[in-house]
C-alpha cells in the first residue's frame, strides 16, 4: 500500500491528503446546518477530532483527503477510501460545503486514487437509502446498484438501510468518461464565472 501521500489534481478541483490542521474545518463541516442528516455526528470538540486524526495515520487501509478548489486553494469537503482489504475498499465520508459544484470531480478523483494510485480491483459505497439526491448521482454515474442493507447504519436514531453500489476496474473506463464530461462542464462554468481573471489574463 501507498503511504498517505496520493495527490490527484482534475480541471477545476484537487485532493490532497488530510493533515491534522484541517480538524477544525472539518468539524465545522459535519456540524453545519443540514449537513449530519445522512452521516454520522462528530462531535464540536476539535480535540476529539485531532485525536481520531492521529489515528487514522497509524492506519494503512485508509486514505482520507481534503478535496480543494485548485483556482484559490478554498477547502471544498472531504472523502476517502477505506476498509481496504483483499484489493477492494469502501469509499465515503464523502461531505462537500453547501453550494459546492465539486461532485463529479471529486469523485472522479477518489476512483482515480482507487484504482491508479491504490491499485484497486474494485470499490463499493454505502449511501443511506432515504439520500435520494446521492443514491441518483451514482446510478448516473453507472455504478452498479448491488442492492439496500438492511438496518446498516445506525445515525443516532436506530437502524437506517442503505443502498449499496459497486465499480469495478474494468468498468471504470466507462464510468471515468462519463465524469470526467461533467467535471469539464462545471471546469468551463467555474471559468465563465470569473469574467475578472479572464480580464487579467487577457492583460
Amino acid at each position: 500500500m501507498a503511504a498517505h501521500n496520493i495527490r490527484l489534481e482534475g480541471q477545476a478541483f484537487g485532493l490532497r491528503p488530510v493533515t491534522l490542521e484541517d480538524a477544525g474545518a472539518i468539524v465545522d463541516l459535519r456540524s453545519a446546518p443540514g449537513q449530519s442528516r445522512y452521516i454520522h455526528a462528530v462531535s464540536p470538540d476539535v480535540r476529539q477530532q485531532v485525536a481520531w486524526l492521529e489515528r487514522y495515520f497509524a492506519r494503512t487501509d485508509d486514505y482520507y483527503f481534503i478535496i480543494e478548489n485548485l483556482h484559490d486553494g478554498s477547502f471544498e469537503g472531504t472523502i476517502a477510501v477505506y476498509d481496504i482489504a483483499s484489493h477492494q475498499g469502501e469509499w465515503g465520508r464523502w461531505v462537500l460545503r453547501p453550494g459546492s459544484m465539486a461532485a463529479p470531480e471529486s469523485a472522479l478523483l477518489v476512483y482515480r486514487a482507487a484504482f491508479e494510485a491504490i491499485g484497486l480491483e474494485e470499490v463499493y459505497c454505502r449511501t443511506v437509502a432515504a439520500n435520494e439526491g446521492v443514491v441518483s448521482f451514482h446510478d448516473s454515474s453507472g455504478l452498479r446498484r448491488t442492492g439496500v442493507l438492511q438496518g446498516v447504519f445506525d445515525l443516532g436514531d436506530g437502524p437506517i438501510d442503505a443502498v449499496e453500489h459497486r465499480l469495478s476496474v474494468a468498468e471504470w473506463p466507462a464510468v471515468r468518461d462519463r465524469l470526467a464530461q461533467q467535471a469539464h462542464r462545471v471546469a468551463r462554468l467555474l471559468q465563465r464565472s470569473r469574467p475578472q481573471d479572464q480580464d487579467k489574463e487577457r492583460g
